[in-house]
Parts: structure tokens; sequence; C-alpha cells
């Protein structure tokens, strides 16, 4: 067996306070747990989560370099190597509590870490992880993955983003759905807090990946995965190469449109962001 029912992408934002060193929001796990739960209930138990960072993991990864690494044949930096430890320290630590919390609800979840069996070269995936995490879906079980380090065969190692891991992971799994559930309504046309702006109900993506209508992102200075530019960009990547099989929604977790995002692929009107391929 191969194909997954659902996707989800539990946004960093939404489990952390970014701004915050290693700061949960317990709220928003214990909801993302429910939700979990009731996908499993429903029968959708084929099921794969993968979760950012937060405020784990990115503090340490931008003070030592880790998303830079060094020049291929450079002896490298001790420090570096320390950084990459206390980066996958707090990363981990991250993937414990919202496994944990999976757990008490119920589900049958599963961490998985990706260091080690992800490489990449020059930042791209070279190599990715899917046995583990096959092997226990097809056990019955909820593989938790998440943003990590990965070596890298051209700068030593490198920052492993949650949402490239979940690009993969579609292309592999073939879900019904991809879900992007994060601590704002949707995409916005803008920044949204930013005056003005307004969430955007639907994206036609284009051939060339270009998107109808354009958006403008930004990220926090400390997010050494590209923030919502990144989460855009690979549900765009989703979206394309499954030709446009593989719905996309990105929506509030702390929302009912959630729950109905992740069942049924259903989002009504204000509710967040559907992506789909542009009609020929």
């Amino acid at each position: 067996m191969a194909a997954a029912d659902c996707l989800v992408k539990l946004g960093g934002s939404a489990l952390t306070h970014k701004d915050r060193l290693e700061s949960l929001r317990p709220a928003a796990l214990q909801r993302a747990a429910s939700l979990v739960r009731g996908l499993c209930a429903a029968g959708a138990g084929r099921c794969i989560v993968v979760h950012g960072a937060g405020s784990f993991g990115h503090f340490q990864a931008r003070a030592s370099g880790v998303a830079s690494g060094w020049p291929a044949g450079s002896p490298g930096s001790k420090a570096l190597r320390e950084g990459l430890c206390l980066t996958r320290l707090s990363v981990t630590k991250l993937n414990h509590l919202v496994t944990e919390q999976l757990v008490q609800c119920g589900v049958p979840a599963v961490g998985i870490s990706p260091f080690g069996a992800w490489r990449t070269a020059g930042r791209k995936v070279s190599q990715a992880g899917i046995a583990a995490i096959r092997d226990a879906l097809d056990a019955g079980y909820v593989p938790v993955v998440h943003g990590d380090c990965a070596l890298d065969s051209e700068q030593h190692c490198c920052i492993l983003s949650g949402d490239t891991i979940i690009e993969v992971l579609s292309r592999e799994f073939s879900p019904r759905r991809v879900v992007f559930l994060t601590d704002v309504d949707g995409i916005y046309d803008r920044p949204p807090d930013t005056p003005g702006a307004r969430l955007v109900s639907s994206i036609s993506i284009h051939p060339d990946g270009s998107m109808d209508p354009p958006v403008l992102t930004s990220s926090l200075p400390h997010d050494t995965t590209g923030g919502v530019s990144l989460k855009l960009q690979a549900a765009v990547n989703i979206v394309l190469q499954s030709q446009g099989a593989i719905p996309v929604l990105i929506c509030k977790l702390d929302s009912d449109a959630a729950d109905r995002a992740c069942l049924t692929g259903e989002l009504g009107a204000g509710e967040g962001t559907r992506l789909s391929l542009a009609a020929a």
C-alpha cells in the first residue's frame, strides 16, 4: 500500500509563539490532536502529520548558520556542528510534545525524524527517507514528521523544512488532499497584518507556476525556512506535480473549517484558501 487519505501540515506559527524561544501554544496543540483523532475516527486513518518547528529550532539554527552550512571542501567549524546539535535537540523536543499529545488523545502516533534518512544537495532533496514513513503507515500508525536539519553534500548541512517534506510526501503517497493548518485564515493578498489585507479564497495555478491572483508574503527575521513564501511555493508545486489531482487547502487550525477541510476537502467562502490548477 502507498496511498494516504490526508496529509496534514501543522504550521509552526500555529503550534508555537514563533517570536519567543521554545514557546508552545498548548491549546493549539490540543486542538490539532483533536482534529487528527477525528480523522482517525472517521475512517481516514491513513494520514500523515508533518509539523513545522516554529520557535523550536529556528533561533538556534539562525545563531549558528545551520541553513547556510559551509563550502564543500572546507574543514568546517565546531560551532556549526554544535549549532546543528542544538537545533536538533530543539526540534525533536517539539516533535515529542506533538506526538505525546496525539497519543494522549488516542491517536496511534509515532514520531519520525528526517535527519540521516533524508539528505540534500545544495539544499535540494537528493534522498527522501520514505521507507520508515510508509512502513509505519501500512502498519496502522500515524507518522508524525517534523522540519529538521539534513546533511548536505555541497554545504555539509541545511534546514529541511516541513513544507519541503510535505511536498515530497505528496508525490510519494498521492493523498486525496493536503491541508496546511496555520495561525491565520488562509493566504492573504499581502501580509495579513498589513492594512487592507484581504483573504484570497481561491488561487489558480498556471502551468508556469504563476498564481492568479498574485500574493505578497513576508517572514520573520529568525525564520530559516522562508515562512509563508516557502509554504505557498510547496502548495503550488503539489498542485502542479499532481496536475491538479491533489487539492491543497490552507486554513486556520483553530476553526471549524479545519475539520471539514481535512475530512472532506471542502472550504466555505471566507474560511480559507484553495489552490487548484487553472482552467486550460
